[in-house]
């Protein structure tokens, strides 16, 4: 993820097609180094089963922050060798904590040197990034002063999903009405109907919709293409796209609509404004159409 400045002074945040950098916690290692273990996410997040299982100093500090109320909000996340873009290059990304509570988001490493590595206040938060690829898992948080970020191993998916799930349901503001669309000239398919009728799209299971669907023709024979799924609830915009290269999995947008104060077209991306941070999404024309049709 890069981030900079926008010429009004906001956060911008422009989301990267393969690359994923470094943490400025992440240790570099050599292939060598790292041999022994697998060049990827090899560990996974566990809830712990008792606050004792809990570094003592990453609980202290996180339990201030953010506010733990449960153990399901809590999340030790094992240390693991990981390459960041298509260089050989490897990082250790350190045992880490990371903590979804009921005041803010926070994340504890315990290298370089122990301690909270960053967090936001949940009234500051301005979206979501849940990323799932086959075993790979990318969950992050973002404010207009930065993010908190994870990997993890999918099979853990499960245990994140409640607090991620009361999470958004914490950032809703109150219910807003969704327009009415036409429907669509074809059905969805499969995988985005699954996805369509999920919690991740709707928030709660009787949520109405609204949603456009378009899929981008491969650049060549042996590309894919991309399938986009954009979905309007009564408290969220969800921005739904196969990951890059691949079909197996989803990544995920989410903005909550409270937070929004801006929706507009620039440059052939969507631009949106969620709590003073700016984030410019690239997605087909006929979604960012009905996205600022939706919100303005």
């Amino acid at each position: 993820m890069r981030t900079d400045d926008a010429p009004d002074g906001r956060a911008r945040f422009d989301r990267p097609l393969v690359n994923d950098p470094a943490e400025d916690w992440e240790l570099p290692c050599s292939r060598r180094q790292g041999a022994s273990y697998f060049s990827g996410i090899a560990s996974y997040p566990r809830t712990p089963g008792r606050w004792e299982e809990i570094p003592a100093a990453a609980l202290a500090s996180l339990k201030e922050y953010c506010a733990i109320e449960e153990l399901g909000q809590v999340f030790v996340i094992p240390w693991a060798v990981r390459s960041v873009d298509v260089s050989p290059r490897r990082f250790i990304t350190p045992n880490s904590v990371l903590a979804i509570g009921s005041r803010a988001v926070g994340l504890w490493t315990d290298k370089p040197e122990p301690g909270m590595k960053a967090g936001i206040l949940l009234e500051d938060l301005a979206a979501i990034e849940d990323i799932n690829i086959l075993l790979y898992g990318r969950l992050g948080f973002f404010s207009k002063d930065g993010r908190v970020t994870i990997r993890y191993n999918t099979v853990a998916r499960r245990s994140l999903e409640p607090a991620l799930l009361a999470l958004r349901k914490r950032l809703a503001g109150p219910a807003e009405p969704v327009p009415r669309e036409a429907e669509a000239a074809s059905p969805l398919p499969f995988k985005w109907n699954y996805f369509a009728q999920s919690m991740l799209v709707r928030l709660r299971e009787d949520a109405v919709i609204a949603y456009r669907f378009a899929e981008a023709p491969g650049a060549s024979r042996r590309d894919l293409g991309q399938a986009h799924l954009l979905a309007l609830n009564p408290q969220e915009l969800v921005y739904l796209k196969d990951p890059y290269c691949s079909r197996y999995g989803a990544d995920a947008f989410i903005v909550p609509r409270s937070a929004i104060s801006e929706v507009r077209i620039r440059e052939k991306l969507l631009d949106i404004t969620s709590n003073e941070a700016r984030f410019r999404l690239a997605m087909m024309p006929e979604l960012r159409d009905a996205a600022v049709r939706w919100l303005s």
